[in-house]
């Protein structure tokens, strides 16, 4: 997916990939292209070159670590991949278990070795320990196949998924037509009834949508009934939009609100976009959620060589605002330091997993050694420390959480030993009645506690058979 440096200490930053160009001859053999290198880029935008200096690690108060790689030899022989890129992830509403979406994947242990696919899925869930745990693959076969039937070709043709979300029980991935990384021929949207196992066609989309500011994307539902989107180009170059739409409209685009930011900082919805997050920037893959009340966004930075999250309750706003947190840097040793949390090199992803929360967030990053091709993986950070980083309480989480929880039933007796009868009043005794009914709606009604209080004296106001307070 990227061919970034191995340290920071090379003299030029070379910008992302402009074309991947694939052999197959058996494996296939991965010829990388960098576009001409360039110098100085102002830090107030994503436009031009970089001067921001690398992240030099974590975020101060956090606690990052590197849980383990989610494929590999031992450990995804079983679902028939073991190398693999992103690892988007989404929940599939039973029990624990969660969907993975990996990008550019291989049945050998090495980039290019073995069959080539992408996307793919598998079927995961947490082990007791807190680690991702793959199960079986999600297109319910004995072993991982392509989940769009397409052919890659000579030129890189490939198809790179950038986000996925389960709405009521049916999964909606968006991808993107590459031929050759960074060269977006178009995008599409497919939707899966049956959890992963079968794909069909919702939407195709230009690459010039947005002015191609559309085309790697992410999303999440908000409690508000819309989904929210975050965009970029997919070129490790650009700021970051922010859009959205009601779940009924995910195909129908003249339907989609653009978010506009006005110099004052509010905004407005509608055709007109402006960018949400501009300031020492250039946008790589995104990961958009909801969690406790909150937004959070994890992006790589390629501006930063970093993981950068960033939390808001609110998420049409500026997100210029925001200080991120670093939690996963590129770092300065290169390939030849022990790689962890301050010196992953070539990084990029960064997708949160379910089940995550403010406190203790688990997200899944990239890792390609462009060289010689012998790391090429998606792996488990485990991030403890957001929540107080970001300022945000036990108690924010927790009201934030109970407003977006679907409220449960209260607890009630068995009402199947309960028998009703009802017997209708007829108009005679109906009244009968009318006055003592009057009488106790003006009623004063006197409360005994059970210890020794004072009594409490109420008003009946609220009609007959009703206690005020």
């Amino acid at each position: 997916m990227c061919g970034w440096p191995e340290s920071r200490n090379e003299i030029v930053l070379r910008k992302p990939l402009s074309t991947i160009a694939f052999t197959i001859t058996g494996t296939v053999a991965c010829s990388i292209l960098l576009s001409t290198p360039v110098l100085a880029q102002s830090s107030s935008g994503s436009s031009g070159s970089q001067t921001t200096p690398w992240a030099g690690g974590p975020s101060e108060g956090l606690v990052v670590n590197l849980i383990g790689d989610l494929l590999g030899p031992g450990i995804s022989e079983h679902v028939g991949v073991m190398a693999g890129d992103l690892g988007i992830m989404a929940s599939l509403g039973t029990g624990k278990e969660f969907a993975i979406i990996f990008g550019d994947s291989f049945r050998g242990a090495r980039f290019g070795e073995g069959e080539w696919m992408s996307p793919v899925g598998v079927v995961a869930e947490f082990d007791t320990d807190g680690r991702i745990i793959i199960k079986r693959a999600l297109n319910n076969d004995e072993v991982v196949q392509q989940l769009l039937d397409y052919e890659h070709n000579a030129r890189g043709l490939t198809l790179l998924p950038s986000d996925v979300i389960n709405i009521d029980g049916t999964l909606y991935m968006q991808g993107m037509w590459n031929e050759g990384v960074g060269n977006v021929l178009y995008t599409q949207i497919w939707r899966s009834p049956d959890q992963g196992v079968n794909w069909e066609n919702v939407d195709i989309t230009p690459n010039d949508y947005m002015g191609g500011m559309g085309n790697l994307i992410t999303w999440d539902l908000s409690p508000d009934g819309y989904v929210y989107m975050m965009s970029s180009q997919f070129k490790r170059s650009h700021d970051v939009y922010l859009t959205r739409f009601r779940p009924e409209d995910i195909g129908t685009r003249e339907a989609w609100e653009h978010y506009s930011l006005d110099r004052n900082g509010t905004g407005t919805w509608g055709t007109a976009y402006t960018p949400v997050l501009s300031q020492s920037v250039r946008a790589g893959e995104m990961s958009l959620r909801h969690i406790e009340g909150h937004w959070v966004l994890s992006m790589f930075n390629a501006e930063t060589m970093a993981i950068e999250v960033r939390i808001s309750r609110e998420i049409a706003r500026d997100w210029n605002e925001i200080t991120p947190a670093n939690v996963v840097v590129a770092g300065s040793h290169g390939w030849g330091g022990a790689q962890d949390e301050n010196n992953f090199t070539q990084l990029y992803g960064g997708y949160i997993a379910p089940g995550s929360t403010l406190g203790n967030m688990d997200l899944v990053v990239s890792q390609w050694n462009t060289s010689n091709n012998s790391r090429y993986m998606s792996t488990q950070f485990n991030v403890q420390g957001l929540d107080k980083f970001f300022g945000i309480t036990p108690e924010d989480a927790m009201r934030s959480r109970s407003l977006t929880e679907t409220p449960q039933a209260p607890a009630v007796g068995n009402q199947d030993v309960i028998k009703v009868e009802v017997t209708q009043v007829d108009e005679q005794v109906a009244e009968q009645l009318a006055p003592e009914e009057m009488m106790e709606s003006l009623t004063e009604i006197t409360v005994i506690p059970l210890d020794d209080a004072d009594p409490v004296f109420l008003e009946a106001a609220d009609g007959p058979g009703r206690f005020a307070g």
